[in-house]
């Protein structure tokens, strides 16, 4: 791929280029920006609701956006076997498992924390995954005896967490969604958005995307421990990927440290349980719950202003509200 050195701004058709990745698409729909009115828990804002829970019945669009870059490359690349190392990543190991039945591949999972009674595992297995439990020590040597046994059989084994591709393909995804994204928040007249999210390759897609088109979007992030000594190797780390040099400002991201207290996790579920039961709305308990929490404390606290336009992104999750399933029942 050419190297592209970037003016200002570029083109859309210009981005595609840079992301002009093998892909399989998987999501054949847009999904929706609603505007949320509640004066009881936003006050007087309008908060702009974007919902990936739109693009699949059981999965999310985060992780799907994610995968078609992923299924791309394992495509071209002519693989049929995957072994995918997960630590405690039940959600992509189901969405995974789904896909590689569709798509005719076969896939093992190693898993490194989490119990394999897990509802999530339940349904892997029933997409017809192998699911093995090692301790994380352990698991490259696994992985290791996976692949030799295979070989045996002269079959070539993808292992997704060691390609290049399984590093950037979450970043790739929302560069190209913000094209999507750029043509709603235009129709809806925001000049200045403020993206909020908890997933990382959300953020940094978006953010990248904006620098390139030289949009005046700022970023919300909440993370328990990254820094922006972080967020910059990660962002130089794609653009050397994509080929592609800019100078860019991360002033434009405002990280909010998610901090440790008693009993979060249950002032998460009573965020859950009020949108699923006032809005509809399912907020994944592994981030979009979570940005909504930091996001009605500063509203709370009046450190939100009157004007700003946020557009709150929930990364949309249904399987894994089953596995927070002992702490809804509680």
């Amino acid at each position: 791929m050419e190297r592209i050195i970037k003016k200002d701004p570029l083109s859309k058709e210009e981005i595609k280029k840079i992301i002009d990745y093998p892909k399989i698409k998987l999501i054949h729909t847009s999904t929706s920006i609603e505007i949320l009115e509640d004066k009881k828990t936003f006050s007087n804002l309008k908060i702009y609701f974007k919902d990936e829970n739109q693009v699949n019945y059981n999965t999310s669009g985060t992780e799907l956006r994610k995968l078609e870059y992923i299924l791309g490359d394992i495509n071209k690349k002519e693989y049929r076997d995957i072994i995918y190392l997960s630590k405690n990543n039940v959600n992509m190991s189901a969405t995974l498992s789904s896909l590689c039945s569709k798509h005719n591949l076969k896939i093992e999972i190693i898993e490194t924390s989490c119990d394999l009674d897990d509802s999530n595992y339940i349904i892997s297995k029933l997409y017809g995954a192998k699911i093995h439990k090692s301790p994380e020590e352990y698991a490259k040597k696994l992985i290791n005896k996976i692949i030799r046994d295979k070989q045996k059989d002269l079959t070539k084994t993808y292992v997704l967490n060691e390609q290049s591709i399984f590093n950037i393909a979450g970043i790739l995804a929302y560069i190209n969604y913000g094209i999507e994204i750029e043509e709603q928040v235009e129709k809806l007249g925001l000049k200045t958005p403020n993206f909020w999210s908890a997933e990382n390759d959300t953020i940094l897609g978006l953010y990248l995307y904006a620098e390139l088109r030289k949009l005046r979007w700022n970023f919300t992030y909440i993370s328990s421990s990254i820094k922006y000594k972080d967020i910059k190797i990660k962002i130089l780390s794609a653009l050397k990927h994509l080929k592609t040099d800019l100078d860019f400002d991360l002033s434009k991201i405002n990280i909010i440290k998610e901090y440790k207290a008693k009993r979060l996790k249950e002032k998460y579920k009573k965020i859950l349980i009020l949108f699923a039961n006032t809005k509809g709305l399912l907020l994944d308990m592994n981030s979009s719950v979570k940005s909504m929490f930091y996001l009605m404390e500063k509203i709370k606290n009046n450190q939100i202003e009157k004007n700003e336009e946020i557009v709150f992104l929930n990364s949309g999750n249904f399987i894994e509200i089953f596995s927070d399933k002992d702490i809804l029942l509680k």
